[in-house]
């Protein structure tokens, strides 16, 4: 018998912006359907939301943030490095990830104390199948990479023979069409993504920050292989922003440099918060730039081997920021940028990417066709979700696989393979206006999805009711 008063739902997220964002996206949608919302995490990550969280509470909702002591001892980083972002090599993203496993004494504590009626882990969190198992807590896992991912990851998995080739190309069978990865998948990569997946077991569940119609046969695949619902709940940021009122800012000088430029002129090139290249590969990717002809605005993030922002631009080609300066054909941005209202700008007409969920999910909600150059991790399936499955974006690719977004490769993609892909995309002939029309075809499934009765909204409703029909707890 369902029950009549809030749930009381803990939302556990990872300590990595990708992650992060979505799911307290996801946790302010559950709390704006009337529910009892916690979400637990470590004081530097709390800070990365606490005034939306005050907002929230402000407006009505049943939403807080538990805090718990991060182990910064207990795994030898100083005070305050608390999220991946904050990493620069490996060993510290090592670190940080050994926390989110120290501190499960402490969160198994907090939940015993004070049972929820459901606990919302991120999937990294792998030691919280038997955690919940132990406490009787019902649980469901969110996702933060696509469905389609999945599937690929199940798929190789299972067919292991697909890569008995030293070379590609590597043709995956078993999946509801053809796939196609230029490189092979490296074997901790494999590792990582199985522990990942098998991690969803006994679980009721898993809720991805994507909509129904961007994966509608690979769900379908997905809950035929594993007997375990998909709540899509997304894109979340476009679900929030219907949903959570929020105050817009004063306008960043790179908007008023798009607003100079004509519809659809300009590529917008960010490699997102996490990967660092080589200045060898930022050269080359100048090169293509310039060679292309096309107007650009690039956000650029670099790092030194001490972690410390380095601002100088000798890796540029020679003379190349005078004459892009002269031109006014270019931008250059050191560190953060709006990149929602860049995506949304109507001068952004590409999109250069690293492939990362969140930025594809923001490029598909603002209708912007995609040049693809994944950095590590999911990003090489994610490539293939834009190119070959959707047909909105143009393949760079890669020349090696890598797991770690902090070490720059060692094979570099050269300036004329990003010429090309820039100018099949902005050059407006037919196949690139094909491209454009796809992407804005998918935009509108987007925004479609997140109205009252789209299938993100629903889905939003259907999960809430799942929660409240799952045996609970007395109230303390």
């Amino acid at each position: 018998m369902e029950i009549s008063r809030p749930l009381r739902i803990y939302f556990l997220p990872f300590f990595a912006q990708g992650h992060l964002i979505p799911l307290v996206h996801v946790a302010r949608l559950v709390a704006s359907r009337g529910q009892q919302v916690t979400i637990v995490t470590t004081p530097a990550n709390a800070q990365l939301f606490d005034k939306t969280i005050d907002e929230d509470r402000a407006l009505g909702y049943q939403i807080r943030v538990h805090i718990i002591k991060f182990p910064s001892k207990l795994v030898d980083l100083p005070d305050g490095v608390e999220n991946l972002s904050a990493a620069s090599e490996d060993e510290t993203a090592f670190r940080i990830h050994k926390a989110s496993h120290v501190i499960r004494q402490e969160i198994e504590a907090f939940m015993k104390q004070s049972p929820p009626d459901a606990f919302i882990p991120d999937i990294m969190f792998t030691w919280s199948e038997a955690s919940a198992q132990s406490l009787g807590i019902p649980r469901l896992i969110f996702n933060p990479i696509s469905i389609f991912d999945v599937c690929v990851i199940e798929a190789i998995k299972s067919h292991p023979e697909a890569f008995a080739s030293d070379s590609g190309p590597y043709h995956i069978p078993g999946l509801p069409q053809p796939l196609t990865l230029s490189i092979k998948p490296s074997p901790g990569f494999a590792a990582l993504t199985e522990s990942l997946v098998n991690a969803e077991k006994d679980s009721h569940g898993v809720i991805v920050n994507s909509f129904a119609e961007l994966d509608v046969e690979y769900t379908q695949y997905y809950e035929k292989l594993t007997g375990r619902k998909v709540w899509h709940v997304g894109p979340s940021s476009l679900m929030v922003q219907k949903t959570v009122p929020s105050a817009v800012g004063d306008e960043h000088e790179c908007l008023r440099w798009l607003s100079s430029k004509e519809q659809d002129s300009v590529v917008y090139i960010c490699f997102g918060s996490l990967c660092i290249m080589s200045d060898e590969q930022l050269c080359e990717i100048a090169k293509g730039l310039e060679a292309s002809g096309h107007q650009f605005l690039w956000v650029v993030h670099r790092e030194n081997k001490n972690g410390e922002q380095e601002n100088n631009n000798g890796w540029l080609p020679e003379g190349f920021e005078e004459k892009m300066r002269k031109e006014n054909r270019g931008m250059l941005l050191e560190g953060w940028a709006p990149q929602p209202l860049i995506l949304n700008h109507p001068a952004t007409g590409g999109f250069l990417t690293h492939c990362g969920w969140n930025a594809v999910a923001e490029a598909i909600s603002a209708g912007v066709p995609m040049i693809t150059m994944p950095g590590f991790s999911d990003q090489y399936y994610n490539e293939k979700l834009i190119t070959e499955v959707h047909g909105f974006g143009v393949e760079v690719g890669a020349a090696e696989w890598s797991i770690s977004p902090y070490q720059g490769k060692e094979k570099v993609i050269n300036g004329e393979r990003i010429e090309k892909a820039v100018n099949r995309l902005m050059d407006g002939d037919k196949e690139s206006k094909q491209m454009r029309n796809k992407a804005k075809e998918m935009q509108e499934k987007a925004w479609k999805a997140v109205q009252d009765g789209g299938s993100s909204h629903n889905s939003l409703t259907a999960l809430v009711d799942y929660l409240k029909s799952l045996p609970h707890p007395p109230p303390n």
